[in-house]
């Protein structure tokens, strides 16, 4: 070798042994600014040097599971420690938060979120939510100010910017008192935004097929109601073949491929039994409220200490990071709940664009792009709410709930010091968030259920009658009910109340609640049905059947499936045949059963609707419409089970689907359908439901930095449970937490949560109580052992 190869291979050896220990350099540098930005666990801050002083010291401690502990002398203390922690585990999540809400993600992450932006900004929330702050009363804005302290002294108290923001290299902006209130806006998205959308797209639809093919395909209610008084819909009867016939239809939209069009998922239950039912005459709550999942939860657990000696109160639960209260929990006294109610709180009104004399505002909204342009949104706005819809006739203007003054306030965080459900009642009544159905147990034994978020007042009319129907300017909502007008079910005489987002009332409670898109009530019949199997109850059984996975409602699908089958060639289905009958009733990750008797409901559900309502619009015009044929325009839901068993049962040939000459051949169509779907695996038996239904709970990071989801998401892991049981498990929607406790007897609450307690991957809380999650295992509501412990100082 040449003494000038020689140089240049030591050259090289040398750039590429420099280049190495940059990149090694580097990245211990990034390492330890990642590390700068994790939340102090232990010694001592002072607050006042962070413009948040104290009355007096707060200890902070965390256990095994990252729970936090917080003992203050009184409530402004611990809110503004409740704040301190909250911006050092939650910051980057409490941002997005309110940037969601108003409409400014873009300024942080760029163009990728501009549509959102955009969208968003018709409602102008931030400048609504600015309003509302100036409204709050004294006492309930000295205790958003007490956290926004609180908040800003955590985030400053960081040795380094959250790391979420060293990523995006932006700088995260101080919390502002306005911004909680954003937060609560963001949860009236996320938990009625929903219905809003499906609402519209069924006045389009009533009005394209007429009110008789409207209500039957889109009925109230039916046989798997179980309301709190008793009270049933019946649906429409079956139409005749001068009201709809698939045979005359010019269309044959049938398709033997393709996949499945999911129903959407509905979830969260909640339920308490009396102290008839309990061995100490204790009641018991239970509260499992289900979300989309990701890292971390969106809830956070904390448990409060306020006051010292006998006058001293306990509070254990979950909070919001973005606002100051314990949102679900126990005080000692009393344990309370929701679920999310599915009520009517929202109206779409036409606005004729020739003749109309409601006067419009016009607003211009500047969405601030970071990298890029900004852009500009216009707003045209009646004196109810944002234009949103326009066709060719009218404009429609949104009518919310959450933009009329007194919808958001901070009263249902003085539920945290009653001491009886009389108390929590007329709080939750008056109290400012998006409508849940509340349930209350206290320490006597006794417990309630009433709706939680304040209700305008409307003229009654029959539940289910608006469905799909424009409201007029004359007909909107003006003032709020008082709390006597709320519907109301207390001490009912078996002990028993339960919730699953369905229909709860008839009559008169019912249609003060109305129906923003109630789920079907197979769920709250199995939770209703599992309460009544026993005349004693724990707590263990209530936790157990919020791990309820067994498919009660799936029965007579598989009965169905099955009686398919025997009709078929011998040997043709032999192996679904096997599976059905070898299947053990239950949504478990090891069955082939389930996945089977699921696929073949959703495909017979999706090929009815898809025949039914291009027959329906058939019978309007000689050509389906370009908006029938949108697929995603117009969807079913979990209460299109009723027509369809209507027709399964009666089997008429006006509403077989061409090309079939009978029922049997239908369905044995869409059970080879299925089969033939699940060819895809080496044999059947392979086919589980774990494998179909398997966590992909992430950070969301990953989804735009995929090189990040081994270290920010948690395992991706088979999932017992599925729709329309107690167990509601889906890969990325699920509980988002799972409670179960006595007031009074807190030591022996449950309180499981997936996703982790800690937005910091490096953090020990990171995914902490994930595994218990997934594995069923019940956790302790209250804190355990301190592993480190904090002093905030004056």
């Amino acid at each position: 070798m040449t003494p000038r190869v020689q140089r240049i291979l030591r050259i090289s050896r040398n750039v590429l042994l420099g280049m190495l220990t940059l990149v090694v350099l580097m990245l211990v540098c990034v390492y330890f600014l990642f590390r700068a930005s994790l939340p102090q666990l232990t010694g001592e801050v002072s607050m006042a040097a962070l413009n948040a002083g104290l009355k007096a010291p707060v200890t902070l401690t965390r256990d095994e599971r990252g729970t936090v502990q917080i003992v203050a002398q009184d409530t402004a203390d611990a809110m503004r420690a409740l704040g301190f922690v909250h911006a050092q585990e939650r910051f980057f999540e409490m941002d997005l938060a309110r940037r969601s809400a108003a409409g400014e993600l873009s300024a942080l992450l760029g163009g990728a979120t501009l549509k959102t932006d955009k969208e968003k900004r018709n409602h102008r929330l931030r400048a609504r939510m600015e309003t509302a702050w100036k409204a709050l009363p004294p006492a309930e804005r000295e205790t958003v100010s007490d956290y926004t302290a609180g908040v800003n002294a955590g985030l400053a108290a960081l040795g380094a910017r959250p790391w979420q923001y060293s990523l995006l290299r932006a700088n995260p902006e101080p919390w502002r008192e306005v911004d909680s209130l954003l937060v609560v806006a963001e949860m009236y998205f996320m938990l009625q935004a929903r219905g809003i959308e499906e609402r519209f797209a069924e006045i389009e639809l009533r009005k394209r097929i007429g009110d008789r093919i409207f209500d039957w395909l889109k009925p109230g209610g039916g046989e798997w109601d179980a309301a709190l008084d008793s009270s049933s819909v019946t649906p429409s009867a079956l139409p005749a073949a001068s009201e709809i016939d698939t045979r005359k239809s010019v269309t044959t939209v049938s398709s033997l491929t393709g996949g499945f069009r999911e129903e959407a998922f509905a979830g969260s239950n909640n339920w308490a039994v009396g102290g008839a039912l309990t061995a100490d005459g204790d009641a018991i709550l239970a509260n499992d409220m289900h979300l989309g999942l990701g890292v971390p939860n969106i809830w956070f657990r904390a448990q409060m200490v306020i006051g010292e000696g006998a006058g001293a109160r306990r509070l254990a639960g979950v909070t919001l990071p973005g606002v100051p209260s314990v949102v679900v929990g126990s005080n000692g006294h009393v344990a309370w709940g929701f679920t999310n109610s599915y009520g009517q709180w929202f109206d779409w009104v036409a606005l004729p664009k020739s003749g109309s004399k409601t006067p419009l505002t016009t607003y211009r909204e500047i969405v601030v792009v970071k990298g890029g342009n900004s852009a500009e949104v216009e707003v045209r706005e009646a004196p109810w709410g944002p234009v949103m819809r326009s066709d060719t006739v009218n404009d429609y203007a949104l009518d919310w709930v959450l933009y009329r003054d007194g919808a958001i306030n901070f009263r249902a965080s003085n539920i945290a010091s009653v001491t009886s459900i009389d108390e929590a009642i007329a709080i939750a009544q008056q109290g400012g968030v998006p409508h849940q159905n509340f349930i209350v147990a206290d320490q006597a034994g006794n417990i309630a259920w009433t709706i939680m978020g304040r209700i305008p007042k409307r003229d009654p009319s029959p539940p289910g009658s608006t469905r799909g129907r424009l409201a007029t300017e004359a007909a909107l909502p003006s003032g709020w009910l008082s709390p006597a007008q709320y519907p109301l079910v207390k001490n009912p005489s078996d002990a028993r109340l339960w919730t699953a987002n369905s229909r709860q009332l008839g009559g008169e409670g019912g249609a003060i609640i109305g129906d923003g898109g109630f789920d079907l009530g197979a769920r709250a019949r199995q939770i209703r049905d599992r309460l009544r199997e026993k005349t004693r109850l724990s707590e263990a059984d209530l936790y157990e059947i919020q791990l309820d996975a067994e498919s009660r409602f799936l029965r007579r699908w598989a009965e169905l499936a099955m009686s398919t089958i025997q009709a078929e060639p011998v040997g043709k289905l032999a192996d679904i045949d096997a599976e059905l009958r070898h299947w053990n009733g239950r949504a478990d990750v090891d069955q082939v059963g389930h996945r089977i008797v699921r696929a073949f409901r959703q495909r017979v559900l999706e090929e009815l609707w898809r025949n039914w309502l291009a027959a329906a619009d058939a019978m309007v015009s000689a050509e389906v419409s370009e908006t029938i044929q949108k697929r995603e325009r117009f969807t079913f839901d979990g209460r299109f089970e009723y027509p369809v068993w209507q027709a399964l049962r009666a089997r008429p040939m006006h509403l077989l689907p061409k090309p079939f000459t009978s029922w049997d051949e239908f369905l044995a169509t869409q059970l080879d359908f299925v089969h033939v779907d699940l060819k895809q695996y080496r044999s059947l038996a392979d086919a589980t439901w774990g494998k179909r239904n398997t966590a992909r709970i992430g950070h969301p990071f990953s989804r735009f930095m995929p090189f990040l989801s081994p270290f920010l998401d948690m395992p991706k892991t088979p999932l017992a449970g599925d729709n329309h049981m107690p167990r509601v498990a889906a890969p990325t929607f699920g509980a988002s937490e799972r409670m179960v406790v006595a007031p009074g007897h807190e030591e022996r609450g449950i309180l499981t949560m997936p996703g982790g307690q800690s937005g910091h991957p490096l953090s020990p809380f990171f995914g902490a109580g994930h595994e218990a999650w997934l594995a069923g295992r019940a956790t302790p509501l209250l804190a355990g052992d301190a592993q480190y412990t904090l002093r905030l100082l004056r």
